[in-house]
């Protein structure tokens, strides 16, 4: 297993004042906790443009877009009425059926800077997601896929970058395998203390 670390620690002393934002706790999405995380880790590194992979309702999606105006958020998942299969483990049949893709942003203000692509995450060029530099991977939980998608967001990283990832934890054992396989190349992924968020900052093509 990986180190872990506090959010205060990734504060490292900076202040940072969440917006008030809308959250409503529904199966396959983020605890209110690891949310707040996830955006408060978002202000403090401001970046310009997002990728996320696992749209579901899109209540990350929206969060992040209302607390971070300037931003352009990509956001990825599957189309409406795709159906995956029931027996294999991590591909998550249960959710994927009975998810509204975007639900929470849609038709909302903040549409307008969040780019929905509908598409498998396999065959999916990733190009199309510009240029981003802060990655939240909350998709099908495979180790194929969470490798597939996580190696395709590092190739796009020029410079500083972040990773987060849910649901590192013992009920998906394809998470974990991917991420304690990028600790030891040396990535220093580290677990967000009392959290299933796996967190690295990092940086590519900086001397």
């Amino acid at each position: 297993m990986i180190a872990e670390i506090s959010i205060e620690e990734i504060k490292a002393g900076r202040i940072v004042k969440i917006p008030v934002f809308h959250w409503r706790y529904e199966d396959g999405g983020l605890h209110r906790n690891q949310l707040e995380i996830l955006l408060t880790i978002l202000l403090l590194e401001q970046p310009e443009e997002i990728l996320e992979v696992g749209t579901f309702f899109g209540q990350t999606t929206r969060g992040m877009a209302e607390c971070l105006p300037g931003a352009r958020i990509h956001t990825v998942d599957l189309p409406p009425r795709v159906t995956v299969p029931r027996d294999v483990p991590g591909l998550d049949a249960h959710l994927v059926e009975r998810r509204v893709v975007g639900r929470e942003f849609l038709g909302r203000p903040c549409a307008e800077r969040i780019v929905l692509h509908l598409c498998d995450t396999n065959t999916w060029d990733f190009r199309e997601a510009g240029k981003p530099t802060f990655f939240f991977i909350d998709a099908a939980h495979s180790y194929e896929y969470v490798r597939n998608d996580s190696e395709k967001c590092l190739a796009l990283c020029e410079g500083e970058f972040v990773f987060l990832w849910h649901d590192y934890d013992a009920s998906h054992p394809g998470v974990v395998r991917l991420i304690d396989e990028w600790d030891q190349l040396g990535r220093n992924v580290k677990r967000i203390s009392g959290t299933s968020l796996a967190y690295w900052k990092g940086a590519v093509g900086i001397s």
